[in-house]
């Protein structure tokens, strides 16, 4: 194939009837929401995404999406001692030669074998050592292409030549590995073996053909088989006892295996765990990737906590909003007018406890501009609601069935097990450490809704209520409150993983809807000690006002016999000038100076307005 460009490439394999999608560049990672899910044959949306990323990857989805396209991936690794182009050679020398076909070489070198079958084949790792299936829901990047390490993805054989061949019986049976395969000398147990380690070697046997993927069945018959060989073998009602038992302790298609302590049957798990590691000249520095710029990083866990009634379910309301839509949200101002999650609607799913779907929540993102389609939930309402936990199963499989960019709970408390004590911090990292898992897995970032505590003087981290692993656990945390100024409320960053902390949003909610105000330096400590501050001097502010209308009562004094009887009432200068400043801008009092400044007879004199001087007056004459 002559040299294209990347959108060249892709309209091309979409003639041949391959459903693309874009990676990203250097990458195997999808730029789109739902990867190789979201692969197509339309021109018309091809164009669109290599315009929008012209140096993407080329991804292949395989299965149906490509009319029936299973790909032999064929590993080399020689750091490893991994080459799956050997194992197949020496297959075939055993069993016919696969039918051309076309074929790439991948960036490390290793091979891709694109055929066509009626069947769905399934992805399956590990066939073969170094060999493994891209199937239903799969997919291969594809040439020109090019690996993280430089190199690009090429065509061996190339489509206009070979085309996509039918499996045909060789390649299926290469596909389906009988029991037969383990007659071959790796499969092969010496036929002396000490007493005591025939159980573990072929409980050991077991686990290594489970990982393979291979059902029960046959691997009951490889063990059967094996065990003939053995000097003396063990009993069928031996095999029985203790060898297949751990047949249903072994999950399918896990590495771990069951080593025996003796014929006696005690299982104990042992991985079998490589021992290569990685220098760290080897690794891919990456930039942080933002689902909300500077506050919320993707595919990670950002905590939102605040006191009742400081606006938080209308703030992650609005994020949802702006998730949903394609546009950026309101912490982002600081960001062009066209800025957003890519211009790309994304979906969103949430679970709240204390808000109704019904009744507040749909409103409240309706008017926040949510692409409500894009939007899903289980009301509390419904019996299921009590299943989504943290480290549920049901929450994975909807993670998995539905792929949000985002997952928000609401509040953390209704979604941790029952049984589970949020002060414990061993208990609660547990809890929520499956999400770090699931991000990474699904694509999903995590909001979590905290309320802080009560306790007054105390900011940041301990005011985040109920367990320390909370901020721990989370790679970004946002503390919400309210300013001394009316109506204007505050999200302030407080932690940050990666990078310095976004400056604080400051905020008003008019109609149930966000509308930004501006930026803060200011952080939480900051606001809580000055709401702190006000509160504390309030009773005495009112109490000094109350002495000043007093004191002036009779008549016009000088401010400095004022100030003096204040302080001798024990009042503050400061707590004073509060209150003559608040008693001035309600029009209660006023001032006036006589006397020249130049002959230092000048003078300063308070008193209180016309009518209430009047009122005072009647009150003295009386």
């Amino acid at each position: 194939m002559m040299e294209m460009t990347m959108k060249e490439s892709a309209l091309y394999y979409e003639k041949l009837g391959l459903a693309v999608f874009p990676l990203a560049p250097r990458s195997k990672k999808p730029l789109t929401h739902n990867g190789c899910k979201d692969a197509t044959t339309d021109p018309g949306q091809i164009e669109a995404w290599w315009s929008r990323w012209p140096d993407a990857n080329i991804g292949i989805a395989t299965g149906s999406k490509s009319s029936g396209l299973v790909v032999i991936d064929l590993d080399v690794d020689e750091d490893k001692g991994i080459n799956g182009y050997e194992v197949l050679t020496a297959w075939q020398q055993e069993h016919g030669t696969l039918p051309e076909t076309a074929m790439s070489i991948t960036g490390r070198g290793g091979y891709h074998y694109l055929y066509r079958d009626a069947a769905q084949w399934k992805n399956r790792a590990g066939l073969y050592e170094g060999v493994d299936i891209r199937g239903e829901g799969g997919y291969i990047v594809a040439p020109p292409s090019i690996h993280p390490n430089g190199r690009r993805y090429e065509w061996e054989q190339e489509p206009s030549e070979y085309g996509f061949t039918s499996a045909n019986d060789t390649v299926i049976q290469f596909l389906s590995p009988a029991p037969k395969e383990w007659d071959k000398p790796g499969f092969q147990c010496q036929t002396e073996i000490p007493e005591g380690g025939r159980t573990a070697a072929l409980i050991s046997l077991i686990g290594s053909l489970k990982g393979k993927c291979l059902p029960d069945e046959a691997i009951r018959a490889a063990v059967i088989k094996t065990n003939e060989g053995y000097l003396p073998p063990l009993t069928d009602e031996e095999l029985e006892k203790t060898v297949f038992p751990a047949l249903k302790n072994l999950k399918e298609g896990t590495a771990p295996y069951y080593q025996a302590a003796s014929d006696r049957g005690v299982f104990r798990p042992v991985k079998k765990h490589s021992l290569d590691m990685t220098g760290m000249n080897n690794v891919q520095e990456k930039a942080p990737d933002w689902l909300i710029m500077d506050y919320m990083p993707r595919y990670q866990i950002t905590s939102l906590a605040g006191d009742g009634g400081s606006g938080k379910t209308t703030v992650w309301c609005a994020i949802a909003a702006a998730v949903s839509s394609g546009r950026k949200a309101f912490l982002e101002s600081f960001l062009p007018e066209d800025w957003g999650n890519e211009g790309i609607p994304q979906i969103v799913m949430f679970f709240s406890a204390e808000d109704s779907s019904e009744y507040t929540l749909k409103r409240r993102l309706r008017k926040n501009g949510a692409i409500l389609e894009n939007i899903y939930s289980i009301d509390i309402a419904d019996e299921r609601f009590q299943d989504v936990k943290f480290n549920s199963p049901f929450l994975e499989q909807l993670l998995d069935k539905y792929r949000p960019a985002l997952c928000i709970f609401d509040p953390i408390q209704a979604f941790v097990p029952p049984d589970i004590r949020m002060g414990d911090r061993n208990a609660m990292r547990a809890c929520l450490s499956p999400l770090i898992g699931y991000g990474e897995k699904y694509g999903t970032t995590f909001l979590i809704i905290e309320h802080a505590n009560k306790q007054s003087g105390v900011w940041g981290r301990k005011r985040i209520a109920d367990s320390a692993d909370i901020w721990d656990i989370s790679r970004s945390v946002i503390m919400a409150g309210e300013t001394n100024e009316a109506g204007v409320r505050y999200l302030s960053h407080e932690k940050s993983n990666y990078g310095p902390t976004g400056n604080t949003v400051l905020y008003t909610i008019k109609d149930e809807v966000i509308e930004f105000k501006g930026y803060s330096m200011k952080k939480d400590k900051d606001f809580v000690t000055e709401v702190d501050y006000t509160t504390r001097q309030a009773p005495q502010k009112e109490e000094a006002k109350e002495f000043v209308l007093e004191f002036l009562r009779d008549g016009e004094k000088e401010v400095s016999e004022l100030d003096a009887m204040a302080n001798a009432q024990g009042i503050t200068k400061a707590t004073l000038t509060r209150a003559k400043a608040d008693l001035k801008k309600d029009g209660q009092i006023r001032y006036r100076n006589a006397g020249s400044g130049k002959s230092g007879d000048k003078k300063f004199y308070i008193s209180l307005t016309g009518s209430l001087s009047s009122i005072a007056t009647e009150k003295v004459s009386e």
